[in-house]
């Protein structure tokens, strides 16, 4: 196999398929990567400390790489087509040289008031704080390689270059996995920081020369003057993505103070309630993102919709199942994954309630990655932010309220409780931004998913009840089964659509 085919642009259909089959390899070796962390390290102060500082950079650079495909990558394929390749170039190379810098001054603000920082964003003991200050400086260290990696990785994806993320980040796990083989007998878990931060400079690397001798990418600079429109789009994406910082951190808060574990068990559980969406959501919506933002570009509503609608139904189809199975077999599956090593019985029993909770509504987290898509597309930048604000607030609300009362389980119902609101926030804010989106029609279509569903996991659960073998075999068996069922109904009524309309008009730009 030639692997500059592999990587050249594509078509959307190519780029949708081959993102995929790429993604499921790399998110397979990462989840391979939580296997060894819980193997070798199990749930205690110091992978709770890795965890956080990880999930913290994370949605530290996330701030701003928000704008890049909320902004910056629909405004430079205007560029592209208005002005040309140039234009578009030397824009986001403005902005990459601001990453830079923004990513400079950060590791230098980490370095001096580091601690403080993480003093005032967990509730980590000072004892911890002092004993392990080195995990939470070498940890800020990702920023710098999180902003400058993500902005790249957008550059290339409105290139059509959709697979490049996929494979580079595949070599990212590989290397942390070595890393942690290499230095654990030394460094115990600061060998996870060790490979990750070696992994994102080699990823940097290999991002660069890619986009300079393959993509043909000019480092042009010389952007004369940016729009009000521009900035006031930029101070938008940025203060709506402060409030979901605000959101997602408070949570890492409040656990952090409940002893130690408690957010390595978190986060054990979560990763595999978000493999559906890992593995399929964020390359189907990054693919047909690029689609809805030339649809707008040409006016073609009508197509727009049909994207819209074709690409959520078929998430919908595809996920409400997945995550019932989740929620019903989320022991035997915590069980065949990570009891082992390090990882003990008690941990399992709180990865497990963790994953149950957060795989409910897992298909919502799909219906939103859309909704998202139609807003950046339609350069409703305001209306965004101000919608972002709102559930941000309930969002800090409903977790402070749910993990006072209920302790660190709190979290998973507050999550919950914001997805059913959401959705049907969703509905209001359609008609008022995107009134051509027939949302309607996909609530419909939603319900009747887990209608059908729901009964199917019922009868499984209690299936599973009289099954006489355990493990990996019993759930074998019953995944056989609900396809079956699933199929068989399917073949009855047509439930879902027989190809992505988002892929009708295949061509490479």
């Amino acid at each position: 196999m030639n692997f500059l085919k592999l990587i050249k642009a594509e078509s959307y259909t190519k780029g949708m398929v081959l993102s995929v089959i790429f993604n499921i390899i790399s998110k397979g070796i990462l989840f391979l990567l939580t296997i060894i962390i819980a193997r070798y390290f199990g749930s205690n102060i110091k992978t709770d400390i890795y965890f956080f500082v990880f999930a913290a950079m994370v949605l530290f650079s996330g701030l701003i790489n928000n704008m890049d495909t909320a902004v910056l990558i629909p405004e430079s394929m205007r560029l592209r087509v208005k002005e040309g390749d140039d234009k578009a170039a030397a824009f986001l190379n403005y902005f990459l040289l601001i990453y830079v810098i923004i990513g400079l001054l950060f590791t230098v603000m980490m370095y001096f008031f580091g601690a403080t920082v993480f003093g005032l964003i967990s509730k980590f003991s000072e004892a911890d704080m002092r004993t392990y200050h080195n995990y939470f400086w070498l940890g800020s260290l990702f920023f710098i390689f999180m902003v400058l990696t993500n902005l790249i990785n957008a550059i290339l994806t409105s290139l059509k270059y959709f697979t490049i993320p996929m494979l580079i980040s595949s070599i990212n796990s590989i290397v942390v996995i070595a890393a942690i083989f290499l230095f654990k007998a030394n460094y115990d878990v600061l060998s996870i920081f060790i490979g990750g931060l070696m992994a994102y400079a080699i990823n940097l690397i290999i991002l660069l020369v890619v986009l300079k001798t393959i993509a043909g990418w000019h480092f042009n600079m010389g952007v004369s003057g940016l729009s009000k429109k521009i900035g006031r789009d930029i101070l938008y994406a940025g203060l709506g993505q402060v409030t979901t910082v605000a959101g997602s951190m408070l949570p890492l808060y409040l656990l952090s103070g409940f002893g130690s574990g408690i957010i390595s068990v978190l986060n054990y559980g979560k990763n595999i309630a978000d493999i559906p969406n890992t593995l399929l959501t964020s390359q189907l919506a990054n693919v047909s993102g690029i689609k809805l933002n030339e649809q707008v570009a040409q006016k073609d509503y009508s197509g727009m919709n049909a994207t819209f609608l074709s690409t959520s139904k078929f998430l919908v189809f595809i996920l409400v199942p997945v995550g019932f199975f989740l929620f019903v077999f989320a022991e035997p599956i915590i069980h065949l994954f990570y009891v082992r090593g390090n990882f003990g019985a008690v941990a399992a029993e709180g990865a497990a309630v963790f994953m149950k909770l957060l795989a409910v509504t897992v298909f919502s987290i799909a219906i939103n990655a859309m909704v998202t898509r139609i807003f950046i597309a339609k350069q409703a930048i305001k209306q965004g932010f101000i919608y972002q604000l709102i559930m941000s607030l309930i969002l800090m609300l409903l977790i402070w309220g749910f993990v006072n009362i209920y302790g660190p389980y709190g979290y998973g119902y507050a999550i919950i409780t914001l997805n059913v609101l959401n959705i049907a926030g969703m509905f209001f804010s359609c008609q008022i931004i995107a009134p051509e989106i027939n949302y309607a029609m996909l609530i419909r279509y939603t319900g009747i998913i887990i209608l059908i569903n729901g009964l199917i996991a019922a009868v499984m659960y209690f299936i599973s009840a009289w099954l006489p073998m355990a493990g990996i075999f019993k759930m074998l068996i019953l995944i056989s089964c609900w396809l079956f069922i699933l199929g068989v109904i399917n073949k009855v009524w047509k439930l879902e659509f027989n190809r992505l309309l988002i892929f009708k008009k295949d061509t490479v730009s």
